[in-house]
């Protein structure tokens, strides 16, 4: 294809007729580039000029003490700062804000090397006035002078700042010696508090300044407050730290009034919108409410006698609150709930660190209780809420037993109830998401409920008792068509709970404790029968009701045999007429064990010859009908699988 010839237009694309035509690109218009601010040459030379005159000003109080007498130091010092902090109000009166500037920061910094200059010549004698209480009155009139000129000049930046600065150091270090903390916390709670409102009426650069200065502040007075609260609770319970921060307990309460003002006063102070938008809200509102749950919670431990359990009731209270009722604020919500976990979590830990168990007991108890609730709500899903209320009443069951609040015996049936409840809660959701955790939920108090039943001196009896509690919830949960398997967990279970029972008893009368539960779990297969294989609903009675008695039978219990040889002659004639392979198998290694055992007790009296000559006899006879008798046994195991 050739190419257009330099300087001539491309031939258009071919358009079909009425077809639109194409619409012409919009030529693209390269943005400028962004100017870069870069510091001019009269503000260099402005700069450069102020900090001359500064270095003129030290230097000549430096030099020239000795041959000017300190008064007249001080006065031609206080001229020069008055000639420079005067020339900047007509100086930004004729817009010429640079100028203007660096006057105001020269006459500021003549001004306070002058006041300074009044105690370091000796103009002020050092014993009259202690170095501190000097720099505080130093702020002072720095503050005042500054203010003045701000009134009169409100676009001179530096006045406002200066003033806003100068302003926070006066009152803390005129107080600080001759109140205590608390009463200072609250002396800089207000000064803050006027900073930001009085700066919020002035300019932008004012505005951010004194809520920047307000913020930090602030920020401190309730950070040192919290951590003096914290303080006093160490104190009070480890005796190696408690001289340096031994206080009473109103002034624990002091200090928690002050953070908690505090807190109150900055939220009222966000929604008034008298912070700058540069000061997120959302941040603001965390850390008030994270201070005020924090030294509370501190606070309340400190209390005697029911101090321990005010911080749970508290937590409780928030946590119903939070619960029980509908926050359609997102931000009263999102409050609500941080200062509800950070309550619960600073409870928990307490407790955890005094070692206090009957506490965590109680804190687990009530997990319990609004488990349930936020379930019943629809705060939380049924699964997780379930799991765990059923974990958290294990706990509390577990954590009383070491100082003994509830005997060991007790604590394991409490455990093996806690597995029932959990089990039956389970069968309301075979196939659903709930079920899994709730089984484990019950699997864990089971084993909890074992393990402690088995430090106690009837542990036999109580293992009976705990199995047994734990299977009777397993049979209705095996009674729902998907869990029929279910039913020989709780056959083994109770087998197992019927031999706990005979040998805590000393009893050889396994039967009591056998037959009757196998009889109502045969009667209730019988009764929900479906087409399902005869295991799911006849082999846990049977098993129950064979197994136990078939161990224990032998030659010298002539009625025991006799009645386990009926009973499993009569299961195995249901077996065969019913097509059922349950009673069928059951039943045979009924029998094939009574007669083995009935032949291992008769062997040792038969002569040797007789036994090896029916052994011989025997060999014989099957490897002469090998094939034969193979033929039969395959026929057989065909048989017995095709057994329902």
């Amino acid at each position: 294809m050739p190419f257009p010839a330099p300087g001539t237009r491309p031939p258009e694309p071919f358009l079909a007729p009425g077809a639109p035509r194409p619409a012409a690109a919009a030529p693209s218009t390269p943005k400028p580039p962004k100017e870069r601010r870069r510091l001019s040459p009269q503000a260099t030379l402005l700069g450069l000029g102020v900090l001359l005159l500064l270095a003129a000003g030290v230097t000549f109080l430096a030099v020239t003490w000795d041959s000017l007498p300190v008064g007249a130091q001080v006065g031609i010092m206080a001229t020069l700062a008055a000639i420079a902090l005067g020339g900047a109000v007509p100086a930004a009166r004729h817009r010429l804000d640079g100028t203007a500037e660096a006057l105001a920061v020269l006459g500021g910094g003549l001004l306070i090397v002058d006041l300074y200059g009044t105690r370091a010549l000796g103009l002020v004698d050092p014993e009259a006035i202690s170095l501190i209480d000097h720099i505080a009155l130093m702020a002072a009139i720095v503050a005042t002078v500054n203010f003045v000129l701000h009134r009169l000049a409100k676009s001179v930046k530096t006045f406002g700042i200066t003033t806003v600065v100068a302003a926070q150091f006066p009152v803390p270090l005129l107080i600080a010696g001759h109140v205590n903390l608390a009463v200072l916390l609250l002396a800089l709670l207000t000064q803050s508090v006027i900073t930001v409102l009085l700066s919020a009426k002035s300019t932008r650069t004012v505005r951010l300044t004194g809520a920047t200065c307000g913020t930090l502040v602030f920020t401190g007075l309730t950070v040192l407050g919290a951590i003096r609260v914290f303080l006093a609770l160490v104190a009070q319970h480890d005796p190696y730290f408690a001289d340096p921060f031994t206080q009473t307990l109103a002034l624990s309460a002091q200090f928690t009034a002050v953070v908690c003002l505090a807190a109150a006063t900055g939220i009222t102070l966000i929604h008034r919108g008298a912070l700058p938008r540069v000061l997120p809200p959302l941040l603001g509102h965390t850390f008030c409410i994270t201070a005020a749950a924090f030294t509370i919670s501190m606070f309340l431990p400190q209390v005697p006698t029911a101090g321990r359990w005010l911080t749970t009731a508290l937590a409780t209270v928030l946590t119903l609150t939070l619960l029980l009722t509908n926050q359609q604020n997102p931000l009263r919500k999102t409050l609500l709930t941080l200062a509800t976990t950070i309550t619960a979590a600073m409870t928990t830990l307490t407790a955890t660190l005094l070692a206090d168990l009957l506490h965590l007991s109680l804190i687990a108890a009530l997990i319990a209780v609004l488990a349930f609730i936020a379930a019943w709500r629809h705060r939380l899903d049924v699964a997780v809420a379930g799991a765990t209320a059923s974990l958290a009443a294990q706990a509390a069951i577990v954590l009383t037993l070491p100082q003994e609040h509830l005997t060991r015996w007790t604590g394991g049936i409490a455990l093996a109830v806690v597995a029932a409840c959990t089990i039956a809660a389970a069968t309301r959701y075979v196939g659903r998401a709930p079920e899994r955790a709730l089984l484990a939920a019950a699997a864990c108090a089971t084993g909890l409920a074992e393990i402690v039943i088995l430090t106690t001196a009837s542990s036999d009896t109580g293992t009976g008792i705990v199995l047994t509690i734990a299977a009777a919830p397993l049979v209705a949960y095996g009674l729902q068509p998907a869990r029929r398997a279910v039913l020989l967990i709780a056959g083994a279970l109770l087998i197992i709970a019927s031999i706990a029972f005979v040998a805590g008893s000393g009893t050889t009368t396994v039967e009591w404790f056998t037959l009757p539960p196998a009889a109502i779990m045969l009667a209730i297969g019988i009764l929900r029968w479906r087409d399902q294989p005869s295991w799911l609903f006849l082999g846990p009675g049977l098993l129950l009701a064979l197994a136990p008695s078939t161990l224990l039978a032998n030659g010298n219990d002539i009625p025991r045999t006799t009645l386990v040889v009926a009973a499993a002659t009569a299961a195995i004639l249901i077996g065969t007429r019913g097509s059922l392979q349950a009673p069928f198998v059951l039943g045979a290694a009924a029998l094939t064990k009574i007669a083995v055992w009935q032949l291992l007790e008769v062997a040792p009296l038969i002569p040797r010859w007789i036994t090896l000559a029916l052994a011989g006899a025997v060999l014989l006879a099957v490897g002469a009908t090998y094939e034969r008798r193979l033929h039969q046994a395959k026929a057989a195991a065909r048989w017995i699988t095709a057994l329902r």
